[in-house]
């Protein structure tokens, strides 16, 4: 097996074919592996940061990919350090699930194969800190082993929960799974909305309306948060242009999911979420709040847990952050880890100094307030 470093966006954009291939024969591929996520990532985001991508090849075959980037940061401010991170963390945006892209034939030896070569042959980075795996991976189990054999320091994080459901056949056997008091709460909620003049549901979008409809997402999204955090999504002209490129990318390939309330012929209230295989990914909504005593918030859900359970999909991943809006619908959780290891010299010395500074200013328990997906995200980063 042979682990080639990609570090150039033409030799990124080469492998395109085999990329996808790759997803699809890879069995734990997540709409953030995709090509058009990652790639899109890169363009909106890479600048300043230098590409490293890891492929491991077998006779002209691409069992897997690792994609990477080093990035330069100082740490406290003051010492440089190289930083070795997945693609799509470390911006604006919060992808879930980055385990790297490994083919179904082989996943432990290819798995094995990257991490030892992260470990040990990979040059130009002093601290590695990947997010977002799978804890009992392959990856993640053989990355802990090599880390601890080849750095200096090593932190696996706790878990970050994320809630998901197992749909069933039809939607009126998920209402008979919610508890009595629920069941009544979405019926009552559709029943008055529907109730409304010019209510409407869209659950369909084409490509010469996206931009508008992407327009509206993104003035929702700002109405709903507004004064309620001061780093709101949708803002900052990367994750704009990244996640309207994106819709235009995945809207060709039938993952995109635009659902939108209307009333009067006005959108209230949308939700932005993706479809890959039988899984329907939930990434971000908004509504005006001058709709709020209709809980759009939960009737979006509902209709859009209707949907996915309507086109055959047998999971609703509603991804990270732990929230009772999430638990009214689904109780399962499943977890992702972070992996931090240090190199030999004096970026592991300074951050042990960091973790022994940062924990004697560590606020009293139960003093950090609720944080958005993106603020929770920007100050991991």
């Amino acid at each position: 097996m042979r682990i080639e470093a990609i570090t150039t966006v033409a030799q990124f954009d080469a492998l395109q074919d085999r990329w996808r291939e790759l997803e699809a024969a890879c069995p734990t591929t997540s709409i953030f592996l995709t090509w058009e996520w990652q790639r899109l990532w890169w363009r909106h985001y890479g600048q300043a940061r230098q590409l490293c991508i890891l492929a491991a090849w077998d006779d002209g075959k691409l069992l897997g990919v690792l994609p990477l980037y080093i990035e330069k940061r100082r740490l406290r401010g003051v010492l440089p350090v190289r930083k070795l991170r997945q693609i799509g963390a470390g911006g604006d945006t919060a992808p879930d699930d980055l385990d790297p892209l490994l083919h179904a034939a082989c996943l432990e030896p290819v798995a094995t194969a990257l991490a030892e070569h992260v470990a040990q042959h990979l040059a130009g980075w002093d601290a590695l800190d990947f997010n977002d795996l799978q804890p009992d991976a392959p990856f993640t189990v053989a990355l802990i082993d090599a880390s601890r054999r080849n750095a200096a320091l090593l932190r696996v994080g706790e878990p970050s929960r994320i809630i998901y459901g197992v749909l069933p056949a039809n939607w009126e056997a998920f209402l008979g799974g919610l508890s009595y008091h629920r069941r009544g709460v979405v019926r009552r909620l559709r029943r008055k909305f529907e109730q409304q003049d010019g209510a409407r549901v869209i659950q369909s979008h084409e490509e010469v309306s996206l931009d508008a409809a992407f327009d509206r997402l993104a003035k929702l999204h700002r109405l709903r948060w507004a004064g309620r955090t001061d780093q709101p999504s949708f803002t900052t002209p990367e994750y704009l242009g990244f996640h309207r490129d994106l819709m235009h990318a995945l809207l060709a390939r039938g993952r995109l999911r635009l659902l939108e309330l209307e009333l009067g012929g006005r959108s209230v209230a949308m939700l932005y979420g993706y479809r890959l295989g039988d899984r329907f990914y939930y990434f971000q909504s908004g509504f005006d709040p001058g709709v709020a005593p209709l809980s759009p918030g939960e009737l979006l859900l509902g209709y859009a847990i209707e949907s996915a359970i309507l086109e055959g999909c047998a999971t609703f991943d509603m991804l990270k952050g732990d929230y009772d809006h999430k638990r009214h619908f689904f109780q399962q959780t499943r977890g992702t880890v972070g992996v931090k290891a240090y190199r030999p010299g004096v970026a592991a010395w300074a951050y042990r100094c960091k973790e022994w500074l940062d924990a004697r200013a560590k606020p009293p328990h139960g003093a950090n307030q609720p944080q958005s997906r993106q603020t929770a995200d920007v100050e991991a980063g």
